[in-house]
């Protein structure tokens, strides 16, 4: 399996488990409402998510050809689509009184976005390449190959499974705490990522002096 192929296999598998974390806050929020034995609406949902995330590591792992890889992949991404649109229809239909939606509610769903784009940014930060223009770009990740990507790699992780825990729990705790939550998982992850980036700077022998 070439890389670009890997690395689309790994991208659909990671925005499956934000659309699971989506699909948690989402129901999470509606049993809260009626009672977990009250509300089977989201267990197909769920499962199929499951069930499509849990397949995609085993796909990645096959010996695929190049076109084979590719119907996969596309199909793959056909499905998780029209389940994340069954998702926000549901949520919209349920959740979303029919009159005005209250301010509570209204900051709920727009932190619950700044948890999935904090999630989706997390996915990529281990892709990125030194001089990209986003990133950390101090003084000893642009020294160092192995700072950098050790550096992303970190932050990567903490803000992609943050912000699915966040995600999940966005519709259920209040806005403040939310807000609260959010910041601190950026916070801490870039605090972690610059001291890891650092110690990997310290510890590479092929990293650049500056002039």
């Amino acid at each position: 399996m070439t890389y670009t192929t890997q690395h689309d296999f790994d991208l659909l598998e990671r925005a499956g488990l934000v659309l699971l974390a989506l699909q948690i806050a989402i129901f999470a929020a509606l049993w809260v409402a009626t009672g977990f034995d009250q509300d089977s609406t989201g267990y197909p949902l769920l499962l199929s998510t499951a069930l499509l995330v849990a397949g995609q590591r085993k796909l990645a792992a096959m010996s695929l050809t190049g076109g084979a890889a590719r119907w996969i992949i596309a199909m793959r991404a056909t499905v998780l689509a029209m389940l994340t649109v069954a998702t926000l229809a549901v949520g919209f239909y349920r959740l979303v009184p029919a009159a005005a939606p209250a301010p509570d509610f209204v900051a709920r769903v727009l932190l619950a976005f700044f948890w999935v784009i904090i999630a989706l940014k997390g996915a990529a930060m281990g892709k990125l390449r030194p001089g990209s223009g986003m990133g950390l770009r101090v003084p000893w990740t642009r020294q160092s190959r192995l700072a950098w990507d050790r550096g992303h790699r970190a932050l990567g992780r903490i803000l992609f499974w943050g912000g699915l825990a966040g995600l999940a729990m966005s519709l259920v705790v209040a806005p403040v705490t939310s807000i609260t939550l959010w910041a601190t998982t950026v916070a801490l992850a870039v605090t972690a990522a610059l001291i890891e980036s650092w110690r990997a700077w310290r510890l590479d022998p092929a990293r650049a002096r500056p002039a």
